[in-house]
């Protein structure tokens, strides 16, 4: 990861002098200009003439809550980026500081080197979601219909890239489970290129038209070219040319139609089924697939060459179980969006509903989060919030993750010394997946201190490798 590339003006707040102070000497080597405080009062008042870039404050401090005085900068100042830091680590502070707007948490004690890579990657993140945000505004102003929703470091990936291929006319294959969101990253494709957005999007699902029909909807027919064909008809690439053409499911493409995409991505002109004429064609390609298609080629089941004809520039949405910090603000605009359609109320979800859905793996993905929220929506009836008990049957306590299983000796016994082995590399795992990676929050979610967690993970990766 990149240091940060320019002088911060941080503001320290801690009530124990001599961590302030190494603090703030680790800062100034950094190259930063840092200054002190001490208590509540002295942040605000430090606040009243230039926000820093950087808050760094305890959360326990002697005239106040730490998180309050979190909230009150990011209201007055929401470009400043807060670290939190405390001794008094639990899961409950964790999760409140980052709901309302905490970069990053850091549990007492941790090294200055753990706090310098907390710092840039929290201004990396800021930097992410600011070039994200200034392209979901250029897809508004130009009737754009993305709505590329999530701030996890995962999908702040995928909207980086589609910012670098904005005005590209590179042909982009996106993989990813089906549910993902693959569409909307079309869209968005689309959207923001400036020559191309003023052009049609023309979306095919590869494996929803018959076989024998599939040629004819790419490049058209003309009259008499089979039965049945009374006039000529115009393919989806004509449809598509000037703008861009979606090839949904492109792994489900008949072998013998793939020859003629592939001469078609080559020449950029086509012939309609019957026809001799070659007619040209200025098309951007985007196609998509829920299948490893690097199989599918070793399998003899899809041509290598229109393989890497496709995959020139890859682009992998993650499935929601590697991004469940996404899950809030989606299920927020699931649940307003699904409101202003039924016309209904619109509800809060409560904490206990969002810690359901983080618990939930959502095999199907975004598409079965949308789903199930609506449901909640309509089952919550004249209740003032959505509540776990509204959420559809496999997430009302059936999907949640069973962290202590039972287990019986048997008549023949059992080997004590697996089974512990086995329960506790599973909440090891467990944890390290709802930190997002993050040790010392996962070590927070186990009660263990982060050197006991660290050593346990080490035996794991030893066991496994």
């Amino acid at each position: 990861m990149a240091a940060v590339d320019r002088r911060l003006e941080t503001l320290v707040v801690e009530d124990d002098v001599h961590f302030r102070q190494t603090l703030l000497e680790f800062l100034h080597e950094l190259g930063h200009d840092a200054s002190g405080a001490g208590s509540v009062r002295e942040a605000l008042e430090a606040f009243d003439g230039q926000a820093p870039d950087l808050l760094l404050s305890d959360i326990r401090l002697p005239d106040g809550d730490g998180v309050e005085l979190m909230r009150k900068v990011r209201h007055a100042h929401p470009g400043t980026v807060v670290l939190v830091m405390t001794g008094f680590a639990t899961v409950n502070s964790a999760v409140e500081a980052m709901r309302d707007g905490a970069a990053d948490y850091l549990p007492k004690p941790f090294s200055m080197a753990q706090l310098r890579l907390a710092i840039e990657r929290a201004f990396e993140t800021r930097r992410l979601r600011e070039e994200n945000a200034e392209l979901r505004e250029r897809l508004e102003r130009n009737g754009g219909r993305a709505r590329l929703i999530g701030n996890s470091p995962a999908m702040q990936r995928v909207l980086a890239m589609v910012e670098r291929l904005r005005n590209i006319d590179s042909t982009v294959l996106i993989t990813g489970e089906s549910g993902v969101g693959k569409e909307l990253i079309v869209e968005a494709l689309h959207d923001g290129h400036a020559r191309r957005r003023n052009h049609r999007l023309v979306p095919l699902h590869c494996g929803a038209i018959p076989k024998d029909l599939i040629e004819s909807e790419l490049f058209g027919h003309v009259k008499g070219a089979f039965t049945g064909a009374d006039r000529d008809k115009i393919g989806r690439f004509e449809h598509a040319d000037g703008g861009t053409l979606f090839l949904d499911e492109i792994g489900t493409m008949p072998l013998e139609l793939q020859i003629k995409l592939l001469r078609v991505l080559q020449t950029r002109e086509i012939q309609r089924v019957g026809s001799s004429r070659t007619i040209p064609v200025d098309v951007r390609v985007i196609a998509a697939t829920n299948e490893d298609l690097r199989a599918k080629v070793e399998r003899g089941e899809f041509r290598e060459d229109l393989y890497y004809r496709l995959n020139v520039i890859p682009l992998h949405v993650p499935p929601l179980r590697e991004r469940r910090s996404d899950i809030p603000p989606l299920a927020a605009h699931f649940v307003r969006r699904a409101a202003e359609r039924l016309g209904v109320p619109l509800r809060e979800i409560s904490r206990a509903t969002i810690a359901r859905l983080m618990a939930h793996d959502w095999p199907g993905n975004v598409r079965e989060l949308e789903n199930a929220l609506e449901y909640a929506l309509v089952m919550s009836g004249g209740a003032r919030e959505i509540e776990p008990s509204a959420l559809p049957p496999e997430l009302d306590g059936g999907a949640r993750p069973e962290i202590a299983p039972e287990v019986e000796v048997t008549p023949e016994g059992i080997d004590f010394h697996d089974v512990v082995s086995s329960v506790e590399r599973n909440l090891i795992l467990q944890s390290l997946e709802l930190a997002g990676g993050n040790k010392a929050r996962a070590a927070q979610l186990l009660d263990l201190k982060r050197t006991t967690f660290v050593e346990k993970l080490k035996r794991i990766e030893r066991e496994t490798s």
